[in-house]
């Protein structure tokens, strides 16, 4: 069993060396890219497998699920995500409510002297999942582009604050150009996952470094970087394991 209890440790994948863990108390924003059908999506789902697995009553998540909500629509039944949006109006009415639990989790911080929530007896983490950030980008929406700023805006504050209160952003892109990846979300953001990468480019606005284009065109096949790359391959994982099994 890949699940480590009573963590928030996620298996991001398999090199030589054996499994590899993503500690998200460690490292609590991610940035993800990679051409579509080769291992966004897929990773999204045993992530949430597996953090609804370890901690089910001390996560809440919110998914931003910006191609229709088509993809996570049968999760909104998990009592642990709190909204799914499918859509640019939608994020934003998300992404200022997460801001607002975000004020009220600093109030409670300044009150109590806490300064990193790892060092303090509070359990709960919030995820915030982005499916496809180009979607939030104003340069590539014609209709609501004051919805898309203020978006960045929310998004730049969860990524720049929210680490230490504990807010965890996933920000994934199959587009990633310096338009469709902020700079004050990307400087904030240290760990990165790349599938196949369209160009070198996109491989060095997710990566800081050409790499992602010359890997294989094998789905789940990627590059983990934190202190340094590592190759890996992302397991497959269906929503039907995960309806039949979280909880259990």
């Amino acid at each position: 069993d890949l699940i480590r209890p009573e963590t928030w440790e996620v298996p991001i994948g398999k090199n030589h060396k054996g499994i590899l863990y993503h500690d998200f108390d460690k490292f609590p924003m991610m940035l993800v890219g990679g051409v579509t059908r080769f291992g966004k999506t897929v990773f999204l789902k045993q992530m949430l497998y597996t953090l609804l697995n370890s901690k089910p009553d001390n996560i809440d998540v919110y998914i931003l699920d910006l191609k229709g909500a088509i993809e996570f629509n049968r999760y909104f039944s998990l009592p642990q995500v709190k909204a799914l949006a499918g859509n640019i109006f939608e994020a934003e009415k998300v992404l200022e409510h997460v801001v607002n639990e975000m004020k009220v989790q600093e109030k409670i911080f300044k009150a109590n002297g806490y300064t990193n929530i790892v060092d303090t007896p509070i359990k709960k983490r919030t995820f915030i999942i982005v499916d496809e950030g180009a979607e939030l980008a104003p340069a590539y929406v014609k209709d609501g582009k004051k919805e898309a700023a203020n978006c960045q805006i929310h998004l730049s504050n969860i990524a720049r604050m929210g680490g230490a209160l504990g807010f965890r952003l996933i920000y994934c892109t199959q587009y990633p150009t310096s338009k469709s990846v902020d700079m004050s979300i990307k400087m904030n953001i240290v760990a990165r996952l790349s599938f196949i990468a369209a160009s070198q480019v996109a491989s060095r606005v997710i990566l800081d470094e050409v790499g992602a284009e010359e890997l294989p065109a094998i789905p789940g096949r990627g590059i983990y970087k934190i202190e340094k790359r590592r190759e890996i391959q992302v397991p497959y994982f269906n929503d039907e394991h995960l309806f039949k099994n979280v909880g259990n």
